[in-house]
């Protein structure tokens, strides 16, 4: 049987109005590598953005390990496991 790490079940997000993610749904168990693929502006970020607790969703749920999390902070995706590395080219000097 695989553990199931992440599971991401119609997961829906607006901002003012506009649909940035609509019904998406997912799993990711032990041993799995899966990645995420879009155009600008199709809600990759977002995404990452509600499994990191950064935003919240307007819709979904979201369970690490099995548990079922309520108001996701980023400090649960970090006890979860979860990390997030985001492209800041101001970090280095160029």
């Amino acid at each position: 049987m695989t553990e199931e790490l992440l599971q991401v079940n119609n997961i829906s997000k607006n901002f003012a109005g506009v649909q940035a993610l609509e019904g998406v749904s997912f799993t990711i168990s032990r041993g799995e590598i899966r990645c995420l693929v879009g155009e600008n502006g199709s809600g990759k970020s977002t995404l990452i953005k509600i499994i990191a607790g950064v935003y919240q969703p307007s819709k979904g749920e979201i369970a690490f390990h099995g548990k079922l999390q309520g108001n996701i902070r980023p400090r649960n995706a970090l006890d979860a496991g979860i990390q997030v590395i985001y492209q800041d080219f101001s970090l280095f000097q160029i």
